[in-house]
């Protein structure tokens, strides 16, 4: 492919060498200076004082070069310098701007601290003045330091007080919290879960004494019932009875205290076989033991002094005290069950107080669990801020002492003595590698886009068609002939040595074309004509000079038009078999070049009688290629203005005919006049063995489907490197793949020919044939 386009792979390569070239010359020279600023840790241990500033660095370095790089910084450095004057005039402030950002270059060093930051940076700046670059660059590092300072202390300052802010708010949560749980604990004072014991203790204890007051109640009602007995059975005795004794004189009045002295005493007697003396029982007993005997005392003393009572009288009236007794005893008994009664329903209030304080207890712990846990959380959130708060207050005192964390320039901005770009020795092996790869894709780019054939063997696996001949290139060995045809120093040998190569002038005998005229029009006798196109494709070149069977016989061309015509006999063994129809897909293939040397090489190397005919009625070329006539033709001989003997024309000596195609009359050939072809085809098969019929392409005419009919062998040609393989295989599928298809491939370029093919014997036969004059 690179031979191929050799002169579009040199044009690309060229093109990119001399762009790097000019690049090279054009791009100005840009220095760049640097300095390097060391990242100082802080001097006192963080485990004393810890600092506030995060431990990433490369996070504050970014911050400090986007507020270093912003517009305000950079437009005042840009007034301060006077940088980039003649852009700010062409593209304004924002372009210069932009400009500049992309010239400073900042680069942390690769080297790491153990805590994971930046130990050191690297910042550097280009311009075309190296005194500039070092003035912009140390500027910058000065806004760099400047900015951290500030940045820190601002960044301190800041925590500081927003530390402070969320004590004092951690505070008061802190004290509404507390105010929360004594509220709590206020309002349900006895439920509290650490109260719970003491609930079930006093719970116990009144459960006691709810006992102990059901068997005084019991013992309470037994003796109320026994009073009601014997204030009953006192009654039914009468009031003689009533306190009074039968003596021995009569009846007696028994003195009543006594009698109640000894029935207390009787009862106290009975309570202490069963209880202890604390009971309320024995206690209230004692009590009125203690104040009858005061009362019986003072009933004495009373006797005495006034002499008027006696123990015992004769004629005693009866004091009905003991019943009065027996009723305060009743009464006393009735009060004192409903004390006991009333205590009893106290009791058991109390006692369902309690249960259900101890019944809520557990509610009461979830709530001041939650209560609680809050209160750590918001207590352990103080302490935590309150510790912050002193350190921060330590961080802000070690910033404003500068004791922490610090830049330090270590290497001021150096003045630049080489220019950083352009590198001329990169632009240009970048020029020369992307020359080679623009040349070779866009070569390949070109192939592959439309690919064609180029080899024999491509076209037989496509196509599946048998190949008669792969015809080679003959563009430089035409160009040789033009020279010794043309040129201006010929040679009287050279030209003798021409002789009997051209076609011979008609006789004036010659019956077959009586109105035959004269087609050497070249500036000798015997010179053929020079056309300005012909179909190799080379201005300049005569149409006679396609004739390469003719001009260069020993040529490695003629001798694939021999071994074509050889394989074509073969093919056409059977009797019958000797009209040959060649064709092509589209026009400009080389057809009739390869009809031409075909017919001549089997009427001249094999002596076959040979008819050419020039069956290309739009597109006639067989005259131009034999240097003939074009009139009269076969259009005259179809159209029945004259007879094919009177159209034919002999080369030479040679048993070859040519029949051409005639002048265009301007009148549209029907396609049915080809029958009349068909039936001058049958009368000279009879006269010739081999017929040569020229036919136009497949694609663009439709003549070439009745003249497939004809053919006894239809040869396609093919022009290698040239026409798309689309293009041929749907002139294939037109015409249909008949058992006699075959092709001829055409034009094959030097990478396509085989090497058994190399070999070349034209110069050789010509310096043999001319040799010095």
């Amino acid at each position: 492919m690179v031979l191929r386009k050799k002169w579009l792979v040199l044009a690309i390569f060229f093109a990119c060498v001399m762009g790097g070239g000019i690049l090279c010359v054009v791009w100005p020279a840009s220095y760049r200076s640097s300095t390097l600023i060391l990242v100082e840790s802080q001097k006192i241990p963080e485990d004393y004082v810890k600092a506030l500033i995060g431990p990433s660095i490369e996070e504050r370095l970014n911050s400090i070069q986007q507020q270093v790089m912003s517009r305000t910084l950079l437009t005042q450095m840009i007034q301060e310098f006077d940088l980039y004057r003649d852009a700010a005039r062409q593209d304004g402030n924002e372009a210069v701007i932009e400009r500049l950002r992309k010239d400073i270059r900042v680069t942390t060093s690769a080297t790491r601290s153990q805590r994971g930051g930046v130990d050191a940076f690297a910042i550097s700046f280009a311009h075309q003045d190296p005194q500039l670059a070092m003035k912009v660059t140390a500027k910058i590092a000065s806004q760099f330091i400047d900015e951290n300072l500030r940045s820190r202390e601002q960044l301190v300052a800041g925590a500081s007080e927003f530390i402070e802010q969320e004590l004092a708010m951690a505070k008061e949560r802190l004290e509404t919290q507390e105010r929360s749980i004594t509220l709590f604990k206020t309002k349900y004072m006895g439920e509290l879960p650490e109260q719970v014991q003491a609930n079930v203790s006093a719970l116990d204890r009144l459960s006691l004494q709810h006992g102990t007051t059901i068997d005084a109640l019991q013992r309470a009602a037994d003796r109320l019932s026994l009073i009601e007995k014997t204030f009953k059975e006192y009654e039914a005795l009468g009031p003689i009875a009533a306190g009074t004794v039968q003596g021995p004189g009569g009846a007696v009045v028994v003195d009543s205290p006594h009698f109640r002295l000894k029935e207390l005493e009787k009862n106290l007697t009975t309570l202490a076989a069963e209880y202890k003396d604390n009971y309320p029982d024995i206690i209230t007993l004692k009590q009125e033991i203690q104040a009858l005997k005061a009362e019986i005392g003072n009933t004495a003393r009373e006797n005495k002094e006034s002499d008027k009572a006696t123990t015992f009288t004769k004629e005693a009236k009866p004091i009905d005290t003991y019943l009065r007794e027996l009723g305060r005893q009743r009464e006393e008994s009735k009060l004192e069950i409903a004390s006991l009664k009333e205590r009893l329903l106290r009791i058991k209030d109390q006692m369902k107080e309690y249960e259900v304080r101890v019944e809520k207890a557990p509610a009461r712990d979830q709530e001041l669990m939650l209560l609680n846990r809050d209160y750590g959380n918001l207590k352990e959130n103080y302490r935590t801020l309150l510790d912050k708060k002193l350190n921060a207050r330590l961080s802000e005192n070690l910033e404003k002492r500068q004791k922490g964390e610090q830049f330090r320039i270590i290497d001021p901005a150096n003045l630049p003595q080489k220019p950083e770009s352009p590198d001329r020795l990169k632009i240009m092996l970048l020029a020369l590698t992307l020359g080679c790869g623009l040349a070779v894709g866009g070569v390949v780019a070109l192939e592959s886009f439309r690919p064609v054939f180029r080899r024999s063997d491509e076209v037989e696996s496509l196509l599946q068609l048998r190949v008669l001949a792969s015809i080679p290139n003959f563009t430089v060995l035409l160009g040789h002939m033009n020279k010794i045809l043309l040129g201006s120093a010929m040679t009287s040998r050279s030209a003798e040595s021409m002789k009997g190569r051209l076609l011979s002038a008609p006789k004036s005998n010659d019956k077959r074309n009586g109105t035959f005229i004269g087609t050497s029009t070249g500036r000798e006798a015997g010179v053929p004509s020079v056309e300005k196109r012909g179909l190799s494709d080379k201005l300049g070149t005569g149409r006679e000079l396609d004739l390469i069977a003719k001009w260069s016989p020993l040529s490695i061309v003629a001798e694939q038009f021999r071994v074509a015509a050889a394989r074509l006999v073969l093919l056409q063994s059977t009797d019958g078999d000797r009209v040959t129809v060649i064709t092509s897909a589209i026009k400009g293939e080389g057809k009739s070049v390869v009809a031409a040397n075909l017919a001549y090489v089997l009427a001249r190397n094999l002596g076959k009688s040979t008819l050419l005919i020039d069956g290309d009625l739009k597109c006639p070329m067989v005259h131009q290629c034999l240097g003939i006539p074009q009139f009269p033709g076969l259009r005259d001989v179809i159209e029945g203005e004259r007879s094919v003997d009177s159209c034919l024309h002999q080369v030479g000596d040679l048993p070859l005919w040519i029949l051409p195609s005639g002048l265009v009359s301007g009148r549209m050939l029907e396609l049915s006049n080809f029958h009349q072809f068909s039936s001058m085809l049958t009368e000279l098969k009879k006269q010739y063995e081999y017929i040569i019929i020229d036919a136009p392409p497949i694609l663009p005419l439709a003549d070439m489907h009745i003249l497939a009919g004809m053919a006894d062998t239809l040869a396609l040609v093919i022009r290698a490197g040239f026409t798309s393989r689309a293009v041929v295989e749907k002139a294939v599928r037109t015409i249909g793949a008949a058992s006699n298809a075959c092709i001829i491939l055409n034009g094959l370029e030097a990478a396509g020919v085989p090497s058994y093919m190399q070999d070349s014997y034209d110069y050789l036969t010509e310096k043999q044939e001319v040799g010095p004059t």
